[in-house]
């Protein structure tokens, strides 16, 4: 499984929304996002749609976080722009394996099912708000994510 830039810029552009807190324009995100305006637009257009940011029309229209940065967990960011999270194709309900037709007695099926709901538990861990806030750090995310009962 590997993130879309796209749900990179997405992630990106909640993070800075949620770190600025207050109505910003598409062509500010996307100057602080290094994207460009176009691509902003086109992810904050689906996060919009989702109900992640609110947009608002006008001379002092712009988007804000429409959910609270603290709740806001990455991995609702990554399924909303790539779909569900899967390591492998042989995860997927409608994928027929050539190598064992019953899933639950293929053991690299099983193995990867294992590791994939334990890739979904962690990012489901992660918020927006801790990507960016400065009290905490890249080890206390780290920490967060070994101390999950094993």
């Amino acid at each position: 499984m590997r993130v879309t830039q796209e749900a990179d810029y997405a992630i990106r552009i909640c993070l800075i929304l949620d770190s600025l807190g207050e109505k910003t324009g598409a062509a500010a995100i996307a100057d602080i996002a290094c994207i460009t305006p176009k691509i902003a637009l086109k992810v904050l257009r689906k996060l919009s749609a989702a109900g992640f940011v609110k947009s608002y029309k006008g001379v002092q229209g712009g988007y804000e976080l429409a959910r609270d940065g603290e709740k806001l967990r990455v991995l609702e960011i990554i399924e909303l722009i790539d779909g569900p999270v899967r390591i492998s194709k042989c995860l997927e309900c409608d994928h027929e394996c050539s190598r064992n037709p019953c899933k639950m007695d293929c053991k690299m099926h099983i193995a990867f099912d294992a590791v994939n709901q334990k890739l979904i538990e962690n990012l489901g861990l992660i918020t927006v708000r801790m990507l960016h806030d400065k009290s905490v750090s890249g080890a206390d995310i780290a920490d967060i994510i070994n101390n999950i009962k094993k």
